[in-house]
């Protein structure tokens, strides 16, 4: 069961009232999990960062948010806060670079004002640049000779895809590395590592040395995240890949 709290929001630019929701709960049937730690659970949007619908400019939801439940009546006259959806839908061509430049804008704007918010940001970004080969990489396995037929007849179209989203995804290795680099200076600067996301970071820069040395310091479950993880590194595989 999904849950939601009514907020209200205050335009730190313009000072317009929005109202908006907190998600309080909400019940996952299924999730995929990636190795830069993202997950597709099918949970409702609540992005950190709304976007202001007078005078379009982004900010904070935590420093916006008024610190009083809202009246129902006046909730509902309010318009709705917009996010980076309302932007540029999802579907439409470009969305995924669109993801890259909004979040690589704010970084260079220096719209964090505090680590924590700017390893959100990083990680969106990081998140972002792999979105781009994210669904297009890896085997399928097929769960009946029908779909093993149809999966071969869509194998050269994939594959011309996979070609094209590579040279999309290779064309920002320079951001996707500085990128990284600061992300995982914020992540061992706020201490309570997580050694197995730590070293899936440095696999990603391409600095198996690294992450293998890391990885030998890990003494939790041997699970299969720790396996998988082990198998790319052996391999030298630097992309990233899913767990589940």
């Amino acid at each position: 069961m999904t849950t939601f709290h009514s907020v209200v929001l205050k335009c730190p630019q313009c000072g317009t009232l929005m109202s908006d929701f907190q998600l309080m709960s909400y019940t996952v049937h299924h999730a995929t999990s990636w190795s830069d730690g993202k997950s597709d659970t099918g949970m409702p949007d609540n992005s950190e960062i709304k976007i202001c619908a007078v005078c379009h400019l982004p900010f904070w939801k935590a420093d916006a948010t008024l610190p009083y439940d809202p009246d129902w009546d006046v909730a509902d006259e309010l318009g709705g806060a917009l996010d980076i959806r309302d932007q540029l839908e999802p579907f439409d061509d470009g969305w995924k670079e669109f993801k890259i430049q909004f979040f690589a804008g704010l970084i260079d704007e220096c719209f964090a004002d505090d680590d924590d918010k700017e390893m959100y940001l990083r990680t969106q970004l990081w998140w972002a640049i792999n979105d781009l080969i994210r669904y297009y990489i890896g085997f399928r396995k097929p769960k009946s000779f029908q779909q093993l037929i149809y999966l071969f007849k869509q194998y050269k179209k994939r594959r011309q895809e996979l070609k094209d989203r590579l040279q999309l995804y290779n064309s920002h290795q320079a951001l996707f590395k500085e990128n990284l680099d600061r992300l995982i200076f914020l992540f061992i600067k706020k201490g309570d590592v997580d050694l197995l996301y730590l070293a899936s970071m440095y696999r990603e820069k391409g600095n198996f040395s690294k992450a293998k040395e890391i990885l030998q310091q890990y003494e939790g479950n041997k699970n299969e995240v720790y396996r998988k993880l082990r198998l790319k590194l052996w391999m030298k595989r630097r992309k990233v890949f899913r767990f589940s």
